[in-house]
Parts: C-alpha cells; sequence; structure tokens
C-alpha cells in the first residue's frame, strides 16, 4: 500500500467509539481556511500577499499569535474577536467550494452502517463544523459534535479529545482518532487514544504510530477488512 505505515485492526482498541477531525481528512477545507485568514488579516491592516508558514491544523488563536505576536500564555487582544468572526464568516460564505474527501467519508458511512458510534473533533467554529457536516450529508454520523472553541486549550492540546471520551463515558485508550496533521495526532496522543494518520506524509505516520496515503484505495479497502466491528454503540 503506497505510503503506509502498517494500519493493524488488531491493533486497535474496539469498534467504538472513532473521532474523526474534519478539516484535510474529511473535507478539503485547508485552502477556504487560508483564504480567511488572509481576508480577515487585511480587515486588520495587515496585508499578506501568502500566508507564513503556519501548523496544519492551528486553533485560531494560535494563527493569530502567528501573525500578529505574542507569547502562547499572553491574552488576546479584544480586536481579535473580531478577526476571528471574520475568519468564520468567511469560511461560511465560501466552504461549498471545498471538496470531500472521498474515501474517507465513505469509510466513515460504512462504520455507522456498522453501529460503531463516531463524534467530529475539530478546531473549527462549532458553525463550520455544523455547516460542513451538512454539506457532506454527515451529520447524522456522529453522536458529538466537539469543537476546540469549547475547551480550555484546543489541538494539540488533548482537552477536546477528553472532552469526547468523556461524553461517551470511555475512558480515551478505548477510542480511536482519525487525523490528518501533526497538531491533532499530537493532541489525540496525548489524551491517550490510538491514532491513524491520514496523509502522505510517513512522519505523520511516524508520530501517530501507523497511517497511510488516504488516497491508497487498498489501503481503505485493508483496513476494513481488519476492521474489529464487534460492540458496537459507545
Amino acid at each position: 500500500m503506497r505510503g503506509t505505515k502498517m494500519v493493524d485492526g488488531g491493533r486497535l482498541p474496539g469498534a467504538a467509539p472513532v473521532f474523526w477531525d474534519l478539516d484535510g481528512t474529511l473535507i478539503h477545507s485547508d485552502p477556504v481556511h487560508d483564504a480567511s485568514i488572509l481576508h480577515a488579516c487585511a480587515a486588520q491592516g495587515l496585508a499578506l500577499a501568502a500566508l507564513p508558514p503556519l501548523p496544519a491544523g492551528a486553533s485560531g488563536p494560535e494563527v493569530y499569535r502567528a501573525l500578529f505576536g505574542g507569547a502562547g500564555d499572553d491574552g488576546l487582544p479584544a480586536r481579535y474577536a473580531a478577526w476571528y468572526d471574520a475568519t468564520v464568516d468567511y469560511v461560511l460564505a465560501h466552504l461549498a467550494s471545498a471538496q470531500p474527501a472521498a474515501s474517507a467519508v465513505r469509510f466513515c458511512r460504512w462504520l455507522g452502517s456498522r453501529g460503531v458510534a463516531q463524534t467530529l473533533v475539530s478546531n473549527s467554529h462549532p458553525r463550520i463544523i455544523a455547516a460542513a457536516l451538512e454539506q457532506l450529508d454527515l451529520r447524522h454520523r456522529f453522536t458529538h459534535l466537539c469543537s476546540g472553541d469549547e475547551v480550555a486549550h484546543p489541538k494539540p492540546a488533548p482537552d477536546v479529545y477528553l472532552r469526547a471520551a468523556a461524553l461517551h463515558g470511555r475512558a480515551p485508550a478505548a477510542c480511536v482518532a482519525f487525523e490528518d496533521s501533526a497538531n491533532g495526532i499530537r493532541a489525540a496522543r496525548a489524551a491517550g487514544m490510538a491514532v491513524i494518520a491520514l496523509s502522505a506524509d510517513p512522519a505523520l505516520h511516524a508520530l501517530a504510530g501507523q497511517g497511510f496515503d488516504p488516497a491508497d484505495e487498498d489501503a481503505w479497502r485493508a483496513l476494513q477488512a481488519s476492521w474489529p466491528v464487534t460492540g458496537g454503540l459507545g
């Protein structure tokens, strides 16, 4: 399987629950988010021809501090709220241009058809999560929706994954997360979960401990064949 670090269903803790990242994992929305940042920065007088390197899956505060300065523990200025609201409004206005990650969406639907409980765990704003799942016709597949905006510390901190596990009444070690970024993988690993990296980057497979290129249909078929579907709702 192309670009694959072994994913073995026997190494997964069980059939449920499964936690999915959103942007870059279920929907190719990263270009829309990048454009939203440029738009919001221009509105605050920071005109950028292109974004500097930013961590994939970065939270709003993390991005704002990287662009406007400030240490991680600094309080955010009052204008952050307007900046963040501008990014959210832009994404909502342009989300229709984002294409689904077809193979991941198909696997999510397959898990749901087998009674596997699933929760969406994302750093995105709750309104973006809701709009994306409606666009993907996946809302009914998720028991809970968890946003990094709803916890004290978003990814790469483990808070949002710990919240998701608590909502299911499960220990983190009984959960599996699908992620496409270092921030997300670190968050799930820090929470104590098994993680499957959906990326063509072998470094992310190593960080997660397992993963594959989501463009590799053979890898998806192998994962489906080995998935521990006994169990059920959680």
